[in-house]
């Protein structure tokens, strides 16, 4: 076995003693962070079923999915016409577009269309460039 002077046997101890003092310290740290972690976790659950405590007026009752088909179909058919007229869908071109479109395709410019049809020259400009862009849409 090893035998320690009185000289060395005194350091040890004091070594020994601040081993344990430090082991000490850091076992209470960690319980204090351990102690910290919980009681955050636990605010932050009493937060969540507040929460969801609050939510719960907000959402309607779920309705099954036939139902909300039935609505949805409904919804849809209700909005078609409003679509549709916003669409212009199964309209004709109004006459004067239509009267521009043959002018333009006659050669004139936009100082002879503006005479004939009765509107401003910067009018059958920018109806003439319309135009223009429909043709080269197409």
């Amino acid at each position: 076995m090893l035998q320690l002077t009185p000289p060395f046997m005194g350091s040890f101890l004091v070594a020994v003693a601040l081993c344990l003092s430090l082991l000490l310290v850091l076992a209470r740290r960690q319980r204090t962070m351990r102690q910290q972690q919980a009681e955050r976790i636990l605010a932050l659950q009493r937060k969540i079923d507040a929460a969801l405590e609050d939510e719960a007026g907000v959402f309607p009752p779920r309705q099954s999915f036939g139902t909300s088909l039935k609505e949805a179909s409904l919804t849809t058919s209700l909005q078609r016409p409003r679509l549709d007229t916003m669409a212009k869908i199964d309209r004709q071109t109004p006459e004067k577009y239509r009267i521009l479109a043959k002018l333009a395709a006659q050669g004139m410019d936009s100082a002879q269309i503006a005479a004939v049809l009765g509107i401003s020259s910067v009018e059958a400009a920018q109806l003439l460039s319309l135009c223009h862009m429909a043709e080269i849409g197409h």
